[in-house]
């Protein structure tokens, strides 16, 4: 071989691979409080333990909740903050947040585009006045009267498009 390194054989493989499956079974019964030479069933168990203490910490459960308990303070404390900012209380279920954050972001939507009429603002209503904000964008862009047809304003803004290239052209 060429520099005098030989290519490893398979004796010389499956030495490095027991060298890192001991390193990784090191790292993971460390994180799990395990010991290094325990099985992986049991390494693989505290870990378990050791992830659903964790999570049963973050939604302020007890060390030893199950997972029902940490999957129903997760929804709990979810819905607490979705609802909070939509204006619900706790003890309103998901389909009244869902309903007021609904009416919360029609209501912001609404004022940002002029409609009067907040959480009972129409949607169409809404949608009506982007699109002739839009219009009336591409309308001025175009030389156009802002509540000229969209087929209107696009034959204008063709024809100032090609003025302007043609102009542009000509001076390069």
């Amino acid at each position: 071989m060429a520099g005098g390194k030989r290519r490893p054989d398979r004796e010389d493989l499956d030495e490095i691979v027991r060298r890192v499956e001991a390193q990784i079974r090191q790292e993971m019964a460390r994180f799990a409080g395990a010991e290094p030479d325990e099985d992986w069933e049991t390494i693989g168990k505290k870990v378990k333990g050791r992830i659903r203490m964790e999570m049963a910490s973050w939604v302020g459960a007890t060390p030893g909740a199950d997972w029902a308990e940490i999957g129903e303070r997760m929804q709990s404390r979810a819905k607490e903050v979705v609802g909070r900012w939509a204006g619900a209380g706790p003890d309103d279920d998901w389909a009244e947040v869902g309903r007021k954050m609904e009416a919360r972001i029609r209501a912001q939507i609404a004022e940002l585009t002029g409609v009067e009429s907040g959480a009972d603002a129409d949607w169409d209503e809404i949608g009506d006045r982007v699109e002739a904000r839009v219009r009336g964008l591409f309308a001025s862009w175009a030389g156009a009267e802002p509540d000229e047809g969209w087929d209107a304003i696009g034959r204008k803004l063709e024809s100032r498009l090609k003025t302007r290239l043609r102009e542009w052209l000509e001076d390069s």
